[in-house]
C-alpha cells in the first residue's frame, strides 16, 4: 500500500514539473544506438524512442535520426526554452555596459558638546555664597563676566598675608611673590589684588569671574549656601563649534579615513546640508553593536545645532570611473558564489559564474571584476525560474547517466543493447530503456514491456 502511494505522489510531482518547466536542459548525453534508427525531439534530446510520435513534453513531432556512435554534446549550464514559455515566465534582459558608480555610507550621528570647549567652574577654597550674578541655565556668558560673590575666612587670611608681605618686604620680594601666586592659583582676579594694595586692606567678600566664554549648561550654587573646596559650581560649554558622533558598521569602517569630507543633514533643518570633515576615528569597536565611532567637527553659527539632536551622515568612500557593470537584480547569490544567466538568442540561456565588486548607492548596478564581457545580454527577471529548471534537469541527467552507462564499456555511454525482441520502458519517461522489468528511476512507476 505504501509503495502504491509513493507511485501516486511521484506521478503528481512529475506532472507539476512538466507544467512549470515546459522545457528541458540541453545538458543531455545523447545515447548510442549502434546502427539502429530512432526518433527524438529537436527541443528535448532526452526523448528517444523507436517509433514515430509526439514529444511527451512539448508535443512536437519526433524526427528520425540515423544510428551510429555520437559524441557527447554536453553543454554545461545551458538550457533551451520555447519563446512562448519565455514570454509567460516574464523574462526580461539588459545589456552589460561600462559606467561610473560610487558608494556612499549612510549612518546616523548625534550632536554632542566638544570636549575641548566644555569647562567646569569650582572652588579651590571653602566659603559661603553671598550673591549670585549668573543664575540662569542656558545663559550666555563671556570670559571675565561676574559669576558670584563669596565670603571665605581662608581667603581673608591669605589676603592679609599678601598685604603683610608686600608692606614688610616689598612687592618684588620672594615672599610677596609667593603669597601673590597662591591667590592667583585660587583664581582670584589680578584686579582684586591691586585693590587690596590700593586700599591697604583685605577684602571681606571676593567676586569670582568666569574663566571661559559659553553657555551655562549646569548650575549647582545657591545664595547663602556653604560650598566646599573642589565643588563644581558651573558647567559652561562653548557651542560655536560642536561634534557629531556617528557609528559605522564593522564592514564599512575600513573604508573611512581621517580628513574625509562628509555631508550632514538635520531633522529640523530639512534641505539644509552641512559639510564637515572626519576629525577622529575611535580606536575601539563596540562588541555588542559591532560598530565603530567616528567624530565630525562642525561650526555652529547661530547655535542652530543643539546637543542631543540627531543627524543623517553621508560619507562618499568609493567612486569608480568607466567600469564594467551588471544590473544588481540579475545576480543570483548562493552564498558561496554568484551566478547570472546570459541570453544567447533563440530561447537559449547560459549560466555564468561572476566575481563582483562595488555596488552603487541605489543598488541598481554592481561592478563586474571577471566572468562577463561588454554588450553581453543578461537576464534580470525570471532568472530564478531558469536556475530552478537548470538544477532540475541536471538532477534528471545524473539519473539517466547512471541508468544508461554500460558496465562493459565506460567510454561508450548510454549504449543500449536491442538484440532481443522486446525491451522495458516507462510510459511517462520513454528515455528509460532496459532489458529487464523494474521501476522507473525518476517517477517509480513499473516499466512496461514493448516490442522493438
Amino acid at each position: 500500500m505504501k509503495k502504491r502511494n509513493l507511485y501516486i505522489i511521484s506521478f503528481i510531482l512529475l506532472i507539476l514539473v512538466f507544467i512549470l518547466a515546459s522545457c528541458t536542459s540541453k545538458q543531455t548525453i545523447e545515447h548510442d544506438y549502434s546502427d539502429a534508427e530512432y526518433y527524438t525531439c529537436p527541443m528535448h534530446p532526452t526523448v528517444v524512442q523507436d517509433d514515430e510520435g509526439d514529444c511527451p513534453i512539448c508535443g512536437m513531432d519526433l524526427v528520425l535520426e540515423k544510428g551510429g556512435k555520437k559524441e557527447n554534446k554536453k553543454t554545461t549550464g545551458s538550457i533551451i526554452i520555447d519563446p512562448t514559455v519565455v514570454q509567460n515566465m516574464g523574462v526580461r534582459v539588459k545589456h552589460i555596459s561600462y559606467r561610473d558608480i560610487s558608494h556612499t555610507i549612510r549612518t546616523i550621528g548625534k550632536v554632542e558638546i566638544a570636549d575641548d570647549r566644555s569647562y567646569s567652574v569650582n572652588l579651590r577654597f571653602s566659603g559661603w555664597i553671598e550673591k549670585i550674578f549668573a543664575d540662569k541655565i542656558g545663559q550666555k556668558i563671556e570670559k571675565g563676566a561676574k559669576l558670584f560673590e563669596i565670603y571665605s575666612p581662608q581667603l581673608i587670611a591669605a589676603q592679609e598675608e599678601y598685604l603683610l608681605a608686600v608692606n614688610s618686604y616689598g612687592k618684588t620680594s620672594k615672599i610677596a611673590e609667593a603669597t601673590e601666586k597662591r591667590l592667583l592659583l585660587w583664581n582670584i582676579p589680578k584686579r582684586h589684588l591691586e585693590k587690596i594694595l590700593s586700599e591697604k586692606n583685605a577684602q571681606q567678600n571676593v567676586i569670582l569671574t568666569s574663566p571661559f566664554s559659553g553657555n551655562i549648561l549646569h548650575k549647582n550654587i545657591k545664595e547663602g549656601s556653604r560650598v566646599n573646596v573642589g565643588t563644581d559650581l558651573y558647567h559652561i560649554a562653548n557651542l560655536d563649534k560642536i561634534w557629531i558622533i556617528a557609528d559605522l558598521y564593522e564592514f564599512d569602517a575600513a573604508s573611512v579615513k581621517t580628513g574625509q569630507q562628509v555631508t550632514v543633514e538635520f531633522t529640523n533643518l530639512q534641505g539644509k546640508i552641512q559639510k564637515g570633515t572626519i576629525s577622529f576615528i575611535y580606536p575601539t569597536l563596540n562588541t555588542k553593536t559591532r560598530t565603530q565611532k567616528i567624530r565630525i567637527e562642525l561650526k555652529n553659527p547661530g547655535l542652530t545645532m543643539k546637543p542631543g539632536m540627531f543627524a543623517t551622515v553621508r560619507i562618499e568612500v568609493d567612486k569608480l570611473h568607466d567600469v564594467l557593470t551588471v544590473p544588481t537584480e540579475a545576480i543570483i547569490n548562493s552564498g558561496e558564489r554568484k551566478i547570472v544567466f546570459l541570453s544567447r538568442g533563440n530561447g537559449k540561456f547560459e549560466s555564468k559564474e561572476v566575481v563582483t565588486g562595488l555596488t552603487d548607492d541605489a543598488n541598481y548596478y554592481t561592478e563586474v571584476i571577471s566572468g562577463l564581457r561588454e554588450n553581453e545580454i543578461v537576464v534580470v527577471s525570471g532568472q530564478f525560474l531558469l536556475d530552478s529548471e537548470s538544477q532540475l534537469q541536471e538532477a534528471v541527467q545524473k539519473l539517466l547517466d547512471v541508468k544508461f552507462r554500460s558496465e562493459s564499456n565506460i567510454e561508450s555511454t548510454d549504449n543500449h543493447d536491442h538484440s532481443e525482441d522486446t525491451y522495458f520502458t516507462c510510459p511517462m519517461h520513454p528515455t528509460i530503456v532496459q532489458e529487464e522489468a523494474g521501476e522507473c528511476p525518476i517517477c517509480g512507476m513499473d516499466l512496461v514491456e514493448k516490442e522493438k
